[in-house]
């Protein structure tokens, strides 16, 4: 405990739709449809009916993809998995934080 590692922060995220902004918070807390979050635990878990465990897990899985999806992309454009997992219609522009 003496030599604890530092966590890495935690990304946040800002989702704009033009000008309005839609989400700023933390990526990890971004809300997914419903049918994202069924679809992902069916393929991982084999799970149609994901208790929170499954939930989390599925949560983290795809968070991370983001994640890598939007340090990856061009000047704020959203990827095609943030405009068809996010719970967000007419996403226009995201920046990690």
């Amino acid at each position: 405990m003496l030599f604890k590692k530092k966590r890495p922060p935690i990304p946040h995220i800002k989702l704009f739709s033009g000008d309005q902004l839609l989400y700023e918070g933390a990526l990890k807390d971004l809300p997914l449809k419903e049918s994202v979050i069924i679809e992902k635990s069916i393929f991982f878990f084999d799970d149609p009916e994901p208790c929170y465990i499954h939930r989390g897990a599925v949560q983290v899985r795809l968070t991370e993809e983001l994640r890598r999806e939007i340090q990856d992309g061009e000047d704020g454009r959203p990827g095609p998995l943030l405009l068809s997992w996010a719970n967000y219609e007419q996403i226009t522009r995201c920046c990690l934080i």
